[in-house]
């Protein structure tokens, strides 16, 4: 399903003019230097497996094993080290599926600062246990719709400050340090496939290969049941869904903001879409050929690549970002 097809919103990065963005290299660059001795740097594993079965030559970014295992922590942590000493005072707030909440809640605790998360009532325990084994304050609301609007309140009420799970600056540019590792570790790199949820992991990353090599293609992947991006495109506008419907929370993000928004319109190659049984299948596969534990928010570069979602030349260059590995163990039990 092809999305980005009006000229005006897929401009070749080769033309646009990517430092007028509201986030720049500049800004990825100093991430980098801010974070690198707090993060781990993750591997990037080629698979001949996963090569024979998509007819590219795959590497997969091993982000689900990043600290707080998912790549959440990189733009949490940015975002709280340039916090000023009112705002530490203060402490920081956000709401969030469970990643977003745990990157930074941890990186909330190395700094010293407090951190109160939002939270769905029906989240992923494992990830509600983390969060508060992280030292952070929870509060629930009906959906993650609901306890965004309770987050805002809590806000204005406190003075926190509030450090969005996508659409902050920062945070954009600690996830496109990514980019810069990709770029690093596979110079020879061609296409670069991520799931996209509110954007902050799309919107960075293509911020920062496209401002360094901009023939490289990127190509974001939602889940069916949580098309936030997709309608955001569509309608040339940010969006909010009435409802969420999918197996992989990590990406149901309620809805589009427009610093993402405007970096993916302009940037993205593709956005294209999977359902829960592709998701469920290659977060399987993933298990047991090599050998590792995605959520299945984590799984959706590899559901696409595996259902030729994605227009990619045999052989391809290629990179999977699996962005997770937090889920719940009765869910894992299920969807085994």
């Amino acid at each position: 399903m092809r999305i980005v097809t009006d000229k005006q919103t897929s401009t070749s990065a080769a033309t646009v003019k990517i430092g007028d963005l509201p986030v720049t290299i500049r800004d990825v660059w100093a991430a980098k230097l801010r974070i690198s001795s707090m993060i781990w740097r993750t591997s990037l594993l080629p698979t001949a497996t996963l090569s024979r079965m998509t007819d590219t030559n795959l590497r997969i970014k091993t982000e689900n094993l990043q600290r707080t295992c998912s790549f959440k922590f990189r733009g949490g942590l940015n975002a709280v080290l340039q916090l000023t000493p009112a705002q530490r005072e203060r402490g920081v707030c956000t709401f969030s599926a469970g990643n977003h909440g745990q990157g930074l809640a941890y990186a909330a605790q190395l700094s010293g600062v407090h951190c109160t998360v939002f939270m769905a009532r029906d989240a992923n325990p494992q990830k509600i246990e983390a969060i508060r084994g992280y030292g952070a304050d929870l509060i629930f609301g009906d959906s993650i719709g609901d306890a965004s609007d309770r987050m805002e309140i809590f806000q204005q009420e406190t003075g926190a400050t509030y450090i969005s799970p996508y659409g902050d600056p920062a945070v954009i540019a600690g996830q496109g340090t990514i980019g810069l590792e990709l770029l690093e570790d596979f110079p020879e790199l061609e296409y670069v496939v991520l799931g996209i949820g509110g954007g902050g992991l799309a919107s960075g990353v293509a911020l920062a290969i496209k401002s360094i090599r901009p023939e490289v293609k990127i190509i974001g992947v939602e889940p069916e049941g949580a098309p936030t991006l997709t309608r955001s495109l569509e309608e040339g506008r940010p969006v909010r869904l009435e409802s969420i419907k999918t197996i992989a929370d990590g990406l149901g993000a309620p809805y589009a903001l427009p610093i993402p928004l405007e970096i993916i319109k302009t940037l993205l190659d593709d956005v294209v879409l999977v359902d829960d049984e592709m998701l469920a299948d290659a977060m399987r596969l993933l298990l047991s050929r090599c050998k590792l534990l995605v959520e299945p928010a984590g799984a959706a570069s590899v559901a696409a690549l595996l259902n030729r979602k994605i227009d990619i030349p045999k052989g391809a260059n290629t990179v999977a970002i699996l962005s997770g590995g937090n889920i719940d163990m009765e869910k894992l039990k299920a969807l085994l």
